[in-house]
């Protein structure tokens, strides 16, 4: 191999790095550090919520056990855990997974011994791919399950089709008329589609009018995002029916993409423009 060759393909790999590194310091370490961040809101007193650090998280508290709503990453998981175990004391703890993601499941190694539930269109080779061993559910929902939880009811549905990923699980507390909607429902953040996880952007369609249907909901604690009323599926909708505006006629996709611009995004991966492109590939296959 020449020396020119050499010396070219060294200047490629340097580019290549300094752009990585440039787009990690602008765009990635910031959206990262920001989702570190956790908010905790006690909703009741038997409920009490905790947004960011990975996913929203829920915990709700009753006479005979207490139950946990994704299970967030890094040290927000282990946070979490200190106040699930405090808040049980000798109750058992039950585990949901919205889905497989490891900013919703990092932290199930917390939870060893106990009930963990996760969506059944999964398998245990594909979890373990996506996450360590101590993560594993022991309980795979294929349709519903409905727990009683002193006075509340919850419903965990396993969505019949593939939206943000092939398995999401989605958590209605029927009394509190809320809504948990992991990844498959956003407030004001563009989502992660990638083929590898199944991701259908029509599948997100049908699970916003499955839900709206199948529950009455005043509440929506989405998968990242602040907590809302039903706009927040109706604002997610609207920009998935945009995004498909988009493709059918290119000449909207500058004004639509602009709309979104202030959703919370990493360029290329997680953004208005990759979601886009995502739905114009899957069209065409």
């Amino acid at each position: 191999m020449g020396k020119k060759i050499l010396i070219g393909i060294g200047v490629v790999v340097l580019l290549i790095v300094a752009a990585g590194a440039g787009f990690y310091g602008v765009y990635l370490r910031p959206f990262m550090e920001k989702m570190k961040h956790t908010t905790t809101v006690q909703y009741d007193k038997n409920l009490t919520l905790v947004i960011g650090g990975g996913g929203n998280s829920g915990i709700l508290v009753s006479d005979s056990a207490v139950l946990v709503i994704d299970t967030k990453m890094d040290a927000a998981a282990e946070e979490l855990s200190k106040t699930v175990k405090s808040l049980a004391g000798n109750k058992p703890i039950i585990v949901v997974n919205t889905h497989v993601h490891t900013d919703h499941t990092s932290g199930n190694k917390y939870y060893r011994g106990q009930t963990i539930i996760d969506g059944g269109n999964y398998d245990n080779e594909f979890w373990a791919k996506e996450n360590k061993g101590d993560t594993m559910p022991n309980v795979w929902v294929k349709d519903s399950l409905v727990l009683n939880m002193g006075d509340e009811t919850v419903t965990i549905l396993n969505l019949p089709f593939a939206a943000h990923t092939q398995s999401d699980v989605v958590v209605y507390l029927h009394n509190r008329k809320m809504l948990f909607g992991g990844d498959v429902i956003l407030n004001k953040q563009a989502p992660a589609l990638f083929a590898t996880y199944k991701a259908d952007a029509d599948g997100y369609l049908k699970a916003f009018d499955l839900v709206e249907k199948r529950f009455d909901i005043n509440k929506v604690v989405p998968g990242h995002g602040e907590v809302g009323g039903i706009e927040v599926i109706d604002n997610f909708r609207t920009y998935f029916k945009d995004i498909e505006a988009a493709v059918a006629d290119p000449s909207k996709e500058k004004e639509i993409l602009n709309k979104y611009k202030d959703y919370r995004q990493v360029p290329f991966f997680m953004s208005p423009g990759a979601t886009l492109r995502y739905v114009r590939n899957s069209a065409v296959k």
